[in-house]
């Protein structure tokens, strides 16, 4: 293991050499994000630089395992990322995958993403005003080139898992979904077929039918996330009643945040807790008693049926 460490750690200190910048961090990330320690467990490279002269905007850049650019862009901050200006992201074969541009960490103005022959898939653009944000579906071609869409008007596609099959398809008019909308996620064995109705871009109705069971639900909501009684805040309130600061930790002043991840059932109830990451086996023990003690929660809904959904919290033990 220390070997693999070690080896991570130069990979990453030659890598950050060769981009000839001074740089403030370089880590090694999973595509969920989440950071990792060895090169062979990590999807992807990160590397934050400084700005470029006479610039306040730092550099991000990332990296697959073979040095092929994923990600460039800017951001306002290295320690989160809150992006700013053109961010570019790539295909691993070195094609341009996507381009949006960021003003305070939002989507705003036209962007545009690319099949992975290097064609342009669709054309669309992100507003933001007093009362929002807003997406206008304004042009979209199959992967020949033909086109779907122009002018926000004529048929629309989206695809699932890297362009591997159609997820859903309908129209538009006036850079908005209208009208009926029907789709997959073509799971052989836990398949949903959808039919939803829109007007102005708005969903109106939706009826998805599920074959683990062979039911049919409504909805006007595709997705509706697990909620604490009382929200989020509610739920952290609860975790600091609750914890135990475990004494032997007390006593020799040691501090420290616990990452637990949990899963929120169909029926409310939580399960498969487990550590992400932790300063100690006892800050460990009482994060997952304390989480496992929790209220029921409302479950998550996905196209109208209660579903499984995964989080991950922080459990603070501070002095």
């Amino acid at each position: 293991m220390k070997s693999a460490v070690l080896t991570a750690a130069l990979f990453c200190l030659l890598f950050s050499t060769a981009i000839a910048q001074k740089y403030y961090t370089t880590t090694l990330r999973k595509t969920n994000g989440q950071e990792v320690f060895t090169l062979d467990s990590a999807d992807f490279i990160s590397v934050i630089s400084e700005p470029d002269s006479g610039s306040n905007l730092y550099n991000v850049k990332e990296f697959y395992k073979d040095k092929t650019p994923k990600l460039i862009g800017k951001s306002k901050n290295y320690k989160e990322i809150e992006y700013e200006g053109l961010v570019q992201t790539f295909y691993p074969s070195g094609k341009k995958h996507e381009m949006f541009n960021y003003v305070d960490g939002e989507k705003v103005g036209d962007s545009y993403e690319y099949y992975p022959n290097g064609k342009i898939y669709v054309h669309k653009k992100y507003t933001s005003d007093k009362k929002g944000s807003g997406e206008l579906l304004l042009d979209c071609r199959d992967s020949t080139g033909a086109v779907l869409a122009s002018g926000g008007e004529g048929k629309w596609r989206v695809y699932g898992n890297n362009f591997s099959y159609v997820f859903e398809e309908g129209t538009v008019k006036n850079g908005l979904r209208d009208g009926e909308w029907k789709g997959s996620n073509n799971d052989k064995t836990h398949n949903i077929a959808f039919v939803e109705q829109y007007a102005e871009g708005a969903l109106k109705s939706g009826k998805a039918t599920y074959a683990d069971d062979g039911k049919t639900y409504d909805y006007t909501v595709r997705y509706i996330d697990a909620q604490y009684p009382g929200g989020l805040p509610a739920f952290s309130r609860y975790l600091e009643n609750k914890v135990v600061y475990p004494p032997m930790l007390r006593s020799n002043r040691t501090q420290g945040r616990v990452i637990v991840q949990f899963s929120v059932l169909p029926d409310g109830s939580l399960d498969e807790e487990k550590i992400v990451q932790s300063p100690d086996v006892l800050f460990s023990n009482e994060a997952i008693k304390v989480v496992k003690s929790s209220p029921k929660w409302t479950p998550a809904y996905a196209f109208g049926k209660p579903t499984k959904a995964t989080y991950t919290v922080p459990v603070n033990f501070s002095m």
